[in-house]
């Protein structure tokens, strides 16, 4: 499957917020937690758009995933990582991940850290993330990995 990745727009703030809700609801959740999720943290703005890194995967300028990062202290933290389900396992999240890990590579970081939905903590370690802790998320109700991912010169 062909697709691109570029630099999102902000004005693409609504189309990936869909993403990251449909995304979210693939793994069974319930639409009432959803939609809490969705007014939290699964909407995108377009101020985090301008203010954050963030790249959207596109088939035929469709936009079909996205990564987005927020520098910290000088730690880059993965906070998006989103596939919308019908393109999930076909390799678009792990090239988004690896586009997202080359473009802060170049910027001069040598990581990225991030919590992982249960669901997908498979998917990080596959990719060589290694599980660096835990973290309690009061809005999710649940314990979450924290995971470091490690750029490969």
């Amino acid at each position: 499957m062909e697709f691109t990745i570029r630099k999102a727009l902000p004005e693409e703030a609504a189309a990936l917020s869909n993403i990251a809700i449909q995304a979210k609801a693939h793994w069974g959740y319930a639409k009432e937690q959803l939609e809490v999720w969705g007014r939290e943290f699964l909407t995108m703005s377009s101020e985090y758009i301008s203010d954050h890194y963030v790249w959207v995967a596109c088939i035929h300028s469709g936009a079909v995933g996205f990564s987005g990062v927020s520098i910290n202290d000088a730690e880059a933290e993965l906070d998006h990582l989103w596939v919308l389900p019908t393109y999930i396992g076909q390799r678009i999240g792990t090239q988004l991940l690896l586009y997202t890990a080359q473009r802060l590579q170049e910027m001069g970081y040598s990581e990225m850290v991030f919590t992982s939905d249960p669901h997908a903590n498979g998917f990080y370690r596959k990719l060589g993330a290694e599980r660096i802790g835990e973290y309690y998320s009061v809005l999710q109700n649940t314990t979450l990995a924290k995971f470091k991912f490690t750029f490969v010169s």
